[in-house]
């Protein structure tokens, strides 16, 4: 592979620079775009708390359950306890990336001119949210074992139901 298809190619580049790394080549090295590579590898750890309460959020919130929500309810829930499992410094501020999660999907909403969210969240805190999502699993699931008919039609149930 010559040096010009490197250059071109983001991910070639980005092999070139693992093997210059592991082999210790500091020459072969280019620091600026490896900083870059680190800065958004961190910032997406960072964020991954955040990014899966609110979805999570999204479908607690909702006043009705849809076909699928119990599946992402879990999926929402490992992916975020995976980011925590991987990263245990994002737990200092996990606490904080939720009420933010919160913020961020109750003035989404208000645009959307859905008014039905309280506006402080009721789920300060990571625990409070993950609570909150057992509940939801053991109500979801017991729609399921009822074999309630509107899942099959895909239809909304309220949760109130």
């Amino acid at each position: 592979m010559n040096a010009a298809t490197i250059q071109s190619d983001f991910v070639l580049r980005l092999q070139a620079q693992l093997t210059a790394l592991q082999a210790g080549d500091r020459e072969a090295l280019d620091l600026p775009l490896l900083a870059d590579e680190f800065e958004a590898v961190v910032g997406s750890y960072r964020h991954a708390v955040r990014e899966h309460a609110e979805i999570i959020i999204g479908i607690l919130q909702r006043p009705y359950w849809i076909y699928g929500d119990w599946t992402e309810l879990q999926l929402q829930r490992d992916l975020l306890l995976g980011a925590l499992d991987d990263s245990p410094s994002l737990l200092s501020s996990a606490d904080q990336q939720v009420v933010a999660a919160y913020k961020h999907a109750h003035s989404t909403v208000r645009l959307q001119g859905q008014r039905h969210w309280p506006d402080l969240t009721p789920w300060p805190t990571l625990p409070t949210l993950l609570d909150a999502v057992e509940q939801a699993d053991q109500h979801y699931l017991a729609l399921e074992q009822a074999h309630d008919p509107r899942f099959a039609q895909l239809e909304p149930i309220p949760k109130t139901a």
